[in-house]
């Protein structure tokens, strides 16, 4: 259900582009195309990848020049095809080049199709046009990956100067266990390791303690601070063993 309601929202949002100032006549005429009725009909009732196929038929036709190509991109994303989505999102930042929807969607692809230089690069870009929290974390995620502790760090720290509302929430593993908490903790979890990489083990552990203040069932920051605690008690040679060097053994997933 959540997936239909995804595509109509994104069928609304085209409609909404079409209908923008000076585009009036565009919108009754699209309509009237097969192959747009044909994806709006499948968006309706869930066919994605009708509606995928429906719309890459109407988006060649008008050129690829079309907001419904945004639209494409998404669908996509959705479906987790994300070479596709790069090359529309792509596409069309050519002609709509600061549009932070479409760079979102370059960045994600960027980093799923393993390019994560290329996606810190534009979520770098992200972040100071919109001061997100979600591109601040992302973009710490990805820096802290590469093992650029320094720059992660930096950006922790314009991230926690930021506004974060309790409804940020971020989804999280830890082996096959599934969880959720505030961004703000995943935002600290982050700061703690990269931290802990630079040998600065007790700051990295308040950070991870600010984490835990905010929600103490934040399963991934309480291994990460149980895992230091242990190094420092003589514990290291047994925990290491499932630790990527010079982190935690917890070490994000």
């Amino acid at each position: 259900m959540k997936k239909v309601i995804a595509v109509i929202s994104m069928v609304m949002f085209s409609f909404a582009l079409f209908a923008q100032p000076g585009k009036k006549a565009a919108a009754p005429a699209a309509k009237k195309n097969p192959h747009l009725a044909v994806f709006i009909q499948s968006a309706i009732s869930g066919d994605v990848g009708t509606a995928v196929t429906a719309l890459s038929y109407y988006v060649t036709e008008q050129g690829g020049n079309t907001p419904y190509a945004d639209t494409l991109a998404m669908l996509y994303m959705q479906q987790g095809a994300y070479a596709q989505c790069y090359y529309w999102s792509n596409r069309r930042l050519k002609e709509l080049p600061d549009n932070t929807a479409l760079m979102e969607m370059k960045a994600v692809s960027l980093d799923k199709l393993q390019q994560p230089k290329e996606a810190i690069t534009l979520f770098e870009q992200l972040f100071k046009k919109t001061q997100s929290p979600f591109h601040a974390y992302k973009l710490m995620e990805l820096q802290y990956g590469l093992k650029r502790l320094v720059e992660c760090v930096t950006t922790a720290q314009a991230a926690e100067r930021l506004q974060f509302k309790p409804d940020y929430l971020m989804p999280y593993s830890v082996g096959e266990q599934n969880g959720r908490t505030y961004l703000q903790a995943g935002v600290y979890n982050v700061h703690a390791l990269a931290l802990y990489d630079l040998d600065k083990k007790a700051e990295a552990k308040q950070y991870l303690e600010k984490a835990l203040a905010l929600d103490s069932t934040f399963l991934l920051a309480r291994q990460n601070l149980e895992a230091i605690r242990a190094i420092e008690s003589g514990g290291n040679k047994t925990i290491r063993q499932e630790a990527s060097p010079g982190a935690p053994p917890a070490n994000k997933q």
